[in-house]
């Protein structure tokens, strides 16, 4: 996971705590009932609803594809014929060197 992403994701806990609260709560305690519902119930489940969809943005945003991590670690100088990292010829000796 990248470092910003893990920014984002602290920022958005942070904005979650926030919105979920006694002073923004207050505003949203009314007799106003839209849709039958009323007004506090639908901010707090369109609110969770906000903050999981976002939190999928970001997670999904921050993944390390796989050509992106072997550049990052510098996989892409073996030269060829060698074996990947991880994986094991059957047969080879680990202790011999070519």
């Amino acid at each position: 996971m990248r470092q910003q992403s893990k920014e984002y994701i602290v920022i958005l806990f942070i904005v979650g705590i926030l919105a979920l609260n006694y002073p923004v709560l207050d505003l949203f305690d009314r007799s106003w009932m839209p849709f039958g519902v009323p007004l506090l119930y639908l901010y707090l489940y369109l609110a969770w609803l906000a903050l999981i969809v976002v939190l999928i943005v970001v997670v999904e945003h921050s993944e390390i594809h796989r050509t992106e991590q072997s550049v990052v670690l510098g996989n892409t100088s073996q030269p060829e014929g060698t074996p990947a990292e991880g994986r094991r010829v059957r047969g080879a000796n680990p202790t011999e060197l070519p």
